[in-house]
């Protein structure tokens, strides 16, 4: 038995002198890839906006001044916008205010836990329209799966 466990100690430095298997050892991690999803996340209503991979890189979030805020009833709100082109506008309050920002002109797109998520979108955004496939599915609450539309 001492001779077998002496024999494979001496045979281990030997192993370790084995090439390893093609394409294992020596290569080069993978290139960072610019992110391909967009999202902006409402920390006072507790909700993530997420838009298809293909506003990454060309819409920005333009946070709502107060003055809009207080035109539109709304407790926070952004506008995405592709360059100088307002795409959509996001405006969210408790369900106190939903009566507000729906008579001024915008659509409920999600209601939970007390609060309210009310969209306009621009009639012309060409090829960065959402569907309404899209918006449905682009709010996901805090404590909510993945995927679960709140109404």
């Amino acid at each position: 038995m001492k001779t077998a466990a002496v024999l494979l100690l001496l045979a281990l430095p030997l192993a370790s002198h084995a090439e390893p298997p093609p394409g294992t050892h020596g290569q080069k991690a993978p290139v960072a890839e610019p992110m391909k999803r967009f999202q902006w996340r409402d920390e006072a209503a507790g909700y993530t906006f997420i838009a298809p991979p293909r506003w990454a890189g060309k819409v920005k979030a333009v946070p709502l001044s107060s003055a809009e805020l207080a035109k539109s009833g709304a407790t926070s709100g952004v506008k995405f916008a592709a360059g100088s082109k307002t795409l959509l506008v996001l405006l969210s309050a408790d369900d106190g205010r939903a009566k507000a920002i729906t008579d001024a002109g915008n659509r409920e797109l999600s209601r939970h836990d007390g609060h309210i998520v009310a969209v306009h979108a621009a009639a012309d955004a060409g090829d960065l329209a959402l569907t309404d496939e899209e918006l449905a599915q682009a709010v996901q609450w805090d404590g909510l799966p993945a995927g679960t539309a709140a109404r």
